[in-house]
């Protein structure tokens, strides 16, 4: 048997931590994060640097840069493993304190948060490097936990591994405001934690391209914290089943313009017909009324053109409230977000039901709701194309 050097919280060093840094934490914008530096005894960030594999090692599995087209090369391309038996020794030894009661409890004095909750198996997180010419772009997250919308992610923690990492090389972390502007650029040296808050606007990435010399790569170890209940709040709209991509480049926008070209062609199919959606595919309550009583199912209609043809009369019945908040006539507001289905109805003869709830498309592929004629809320659901993979559809 292989022995390991051990190392473990002590939970008296990290106290004075937790108090030094968790007002940064909490008053932080454009988003709640901090940055700690030196957060490890050199011999522990030195083991975790000797052991993390070559972009060469079987462990890797390609990720890519994310909604956009990329050279699968290993050499640049983002890769992942989030499997604990390919970790190396110390390595998957220093993960799991990462999950243990000392620092769990270091976690919530700093956030000001109880309740966290780990995840043992490190679904999604785990180790991340790219190479030069790789990119992540910016994004807010998807809830990962492996059992689902039973959990709501709540905080990212990132260790960064790239010791004499020059601020030329690139692959600052990104954080961006709802305006989509960056706000604060913090670059990926050794021994830096990064914890961040991961909300519905927690928009974050590294979007420009490495330009570390070759063979250099941006390496990482990631854990991901999650909460049993999380309401809504201006910067968590509710759990969110998709990874939201924000375009940067031209070929970003090309790629987004052919992956809804393809789900317009399958759109075109669906009018005039529904299917059920399971309410655990629905990233909100929805309101009994618009729920079968049979099935426990709700019903989805895919609209017809002639039937949002009078866009008034549509949106004074569907869409008044989110429309006004946006200061757009009815022919401008359908222009941006064209609706194509309804939740809460069987056929076209159930449009005029109160309070169904509309699904909008705009011209990037990103799918809204519509809670209701009286919410002003645009709430993002994903992609066309992959709202049409739902089962039944």
């Amino acid at each position: 048997m292989k022995q390991i050097p051990a190392f473990y919280f002590d939970p008296v060093a990290l106290a004075p931590l937790a108090q030094r840094y968790g007002p940064q934490f909490r008053t932080a914008e454009p988003f709640q994060h901090v940055a700690m530096d030196d957060f490890l005894p050199k011999e522990v960030i030195e083991l975790l640097i000797a052991e993390f594999p070559a972009p060469t090692d079987p462990c890797w599995q390609m990720h890519g840069p994310g909604r956009t087209s990329w050279q699968k090369d290993p050499e640049s391309a983002k890769l992942a493993n989030d499997d604990e038996t390919k970790f190396g020794p110390f390595t998957r030894h220093f993960m799991g304190q990462l999950n243990s009661a000392t620092f769990i409890h270091f976690l919530e004095e700093l956030t000001g948060q109880k309740g966290i909750i780990p995840d043992p198996s490190y679904s999604h997180c785990g180790m991340h490097s790219t190479g030069r010419g790789g990119r992540l772009m910016m994004h807010t997250d998807v809830n990962r936990h492996p059992h689902g919308c039973q959990m709501h992610q709540f905080v990212n923690l990132i260790f960064y591994l790239n010791a004499d990492w020059k601020e030329e090389y690139g692959g600052h972390l990104e954080l961006w405001d709802h305006n989509r502007q960056p706000r604060r650029k913090i670059a990926p040296i050794a021994n830096r934690a990064v914890l961040f808050n991961t909300g519905t606007r927690s928009l974050h990435g590294h979007p420009q391209p490495l330009t570390c010399p070759p063979g250099r790569r941006r390496n990482s170890l990631a854990v991901y914290y999650y909460l049993r209940e999380r309401p809504a709040t201006d910067e968590y709209a509710g759990m969110q089943r998709s990874v939201r991509w924000f375009m940067t480049t031209d070929e970003d926008k090309r790629f987004a313009k052919e992956r809804l070209a393809v789900a317009e062609q399958k759109l075109a199919t669906l009018r005039g017909r529904n299917f059920g959606v399971t309410q655990p595919a629905i990233p909100f309550e929805v309101p009994s009324e618009l729920v079968d009583a049979r099935s426990g199912n709700v019903p989805l209609y895919f609209l017809r053109p002639e039937e949002t043809a009078d866009a008034p009369a549509f949106v004074q019945r569907h869409l008044a409230a989110a429309c006004a908040a946006r200061g757009l006539s009815a022919h401008e507001f359908l222009r941006a977000y064209r609706p194509f289905a309804v939740l809460g109805a069987n056929s076209s003869s159930e449009l005029a039901k109160p309070g169904l709830f509309t699904s909008l498309v705009d011209g990037d592929g990103d799918v809204y709701v519509v809670r209701g004629p009286a919410s002003g809320e645009l709430f993002w659901v994903g992609y066309l194309e992959e709202v049409l993979e739902l089962p039944g559809a």
